[in-house]
């Protein structure tokens, strides 16, 4: 039984920077349908497997743009890095904010120390996953 967890925050890239980007990737398959409907007008040929499927192929950049970012439940993070996962609490060991100027990197371990998330300080309500995450986690004192 899947049962929807409520979202307690999302933390995503600023909406302008996500339309920009899923705009981007977008464009040239508009481009492209509008020289060929100028070109060649209405024809059977924009309705073919052979095109649409390429096109279709080219959506997919725009989707991952628009979704990646990161989830907080109540019990975990959903992360959607490249592979949507789910990471409880329990699971998830420790993690540590470089606010270096030139860094600004929040890194999450889990418990066999290997990278759950890594994410730069550009997602919107950043000091609320910071947050999320020192009441639920404990923070690993690295680097020295």
């Amino acid at each position: 039984m899947n049962v929807k967890r409520p979202i307690l925050s999302r933390h995503r890239l600023p909406r302008p920077y996500r339309i920009g980007l899923t705009v981007l990737w977008l464009m040239p398959i508009g481009l492209f349908l509008l020289t060929v409907l100028f070109s060649h007008g209405l024809t059977p040929a924009l309705f073919d497997p052979r095109l649409l499927i390429p096109l279709l192929l080219m959506v997919i950049p725009a989707l991952y743009v628009w979704r990646e970012g990161v989830d907080v439940l109540p019990e975990g993070l959903r992360v959607n890095q490249h592979i949507p996962r789910y990471h409880a609490y329990a699971e998830l060991d420790n993690w540590h904010y470089d606010s270096r100027p030139d860094k600004r990197v929040l890194i999450v371990w889990d418990s066999e120390n290997r990278k759950a998330l890594e994410c730069r300080a550009i997602l919107t309500d950043m000091p609320r996953l910071l947050r999320a995450l020192k009441e639920n986690l404990r923070p690993r004192n690295w680097p020295r």
